[in-house]
C-alpha cells in the first residue's frame, strides 16, 4: 500500500514537473489597424516614416509619429505633404507599417510640417552641468554622477508604439538588472531616464512609472526618471542630438541614448531602438574598474 501511495505520489510531481517546464506562454496575436494620415519626414537611413495619421480606432487617437518601414522601395517614392494609407501591424513588442499605398501626392509647401533643425553629434563631447528634478522632486545635475558610467535615455510616459519609449525602457530594465547582478557594474554605474513631456510627466507621473520597469526593491538606487522646465529639457535633447517636436498636441521625436564616461565625455551614442541590451551592458564592462 505504501509503494503504492509512492508510485502516485512520484506521478503526480512527474506530471506536475512537466506542466511547469513544457508550459509556454503564448504570444500575443498580431494586431492590425488601418492607417491613413499625411507624411511629415522621411528618414531612409533610419527606416522610419513620420506620418500625422488619422484616428486608428480601438488603438490610438489622431496624432503625429514614426513608424518603421520594412519596404526599401517605399523610401524611393515617399517625400512629405503625400496622403498615404497603410496597415499598422503590431507583434511581440515591435509594430512597422506595410502596404504602403500613396494616395494622393502633396501640394507645393505641404511639407512645412517637416521636424525643425539638424542632428548633431554629442560623440566625444564633455556633457555640461544641466540640471533637471528626479522621479522624488530632488533636483539633480549631470555632473553629480562623475566617478560612474551614466546611461541615459530619453522617453515620455505617454509613448503608445511598443517600439519606441516602452522598448527603451524595456531595455533598461534588463541592463538594471544585470548590473545589480554584477557587483563591479553596481558599484560603477547609474541610468537615467529623462522625458521629453515635463508637461504631464511630473515627478509623481515618473515615480509610478518607473516603479513600473525599475521594480518595487530599491527602484531608483541606481536608475532614476528625471523631467524639468520645458527649457531645461529641451537644451539636453539638444546636447544629445535628439530631435522631437509637438504637433497636434502630440510629441514627435527620434531616440537617442548615450553612455557616458565616469569622466564625463559621451564615448557611445546609440540611436533608434535596434541596439541589444547585451552590447550596452558589454559597453559598461569595458570601463568598470578591474576585480580587486
Amino acid at each position: 500500500m505504501r509503494k503504492r501511495r509512492l508510485i502516485v505520489c512520484v506521478s503526480l510531481l512527474a506530471i506536475a514537473s512537466c506542466l511547469i517546464t513544457c508550459h509556454k506562454e503564448k504570444p500575443l496575436p498580431q494586431q492590425r489597424y488601418d492607417l491613413r494620415g499625411k507624411v511629415v519626414a522621411v528618414d531612409a537611413n533610419a527606416g522610419t516614416v513620420t506620418v500625422a495619421h488619422q484616428s486608428i480606432p480601438g488603438y490610438m487617437g489622431a496624432m503625429t509619429m514614426s513608424f518603421v518601414v520594412k519596404d526599401q522601395w517605399a523610401f524611393k517614392v515617399l517625400k512629405p505633404g503625400q496622403s498615404i494609407s497603410a496597415t499598422l501591424v503590431i507583434e511581440a513588442g515591435h509594430s512597422w507599417l506595410e502596404g504602403l499605398v500613396v494616395t494622393e501626392e502633396g501640394k507645393p509647401g505641404s511639407d512645412s510640417l517637416a521636424p525643425p533643425g539638424s542632428v548633431t553629434s554629442a560623440l566625444g563631447q564633455e556633457v555640461p552641468d544641466l540640471s533637471l528634478v528626479n522621479q522624488d522632486g530632488k533636483r539633480i545635475h549631470l555632473h553629480q554622477y562623475h566617478g560612474k558610467a551614466l546611461l541615459l535615455t530619453f522617453i515620455y510616459t505617454r509613448c503608445p508604439l511598443p517600439d519606441y519609449c516602452p522598448l527603451m525602457s524595456r531595455n533598461f530594465t534588463q541592463i538594471a538588472e544585470q548590473v545589480r547582478r554584477d557587483p563591479r557594474l553596481s558599484a560603477s554605474t547609474h541610468l537615467l531616464s529623462i522625458s521629453i513631456d515635463p508637461e504631464f510627466d511630473t515627478p509623481a507621473v515618473l515615480r509610478a512609472y518607473g516603479r513600473n520597469y525599475a521594480g518595487s526593491l530599491h527602484p531608483f538606487d541606481r536608475w532614476e526618471f528625471a523631467t524639468g522646465t520645458p527649457e531645461q529639457v529641451r537644451k539636453i535633447a539638444e546636447f544629445f542630438g535628439l530631435r522631437y517636436w509637438t504637433d497636434r498636441g502630440q510629441i514627435v521625436h527620434s531616440l537617442v541614448t548615450a553612455l557616458i564616461a565616469p569622466g564625463g565625455r559621451v564615448i557611445q551614442v546609440y540611436r533608434g531602438n535596434d541596439w541589444q541590451p547585451a552590447q550596452v551592458v558589454s559597453d559598461l564592462r569595458d570601463m568598470a574598474p578591474p576585480k580587486m
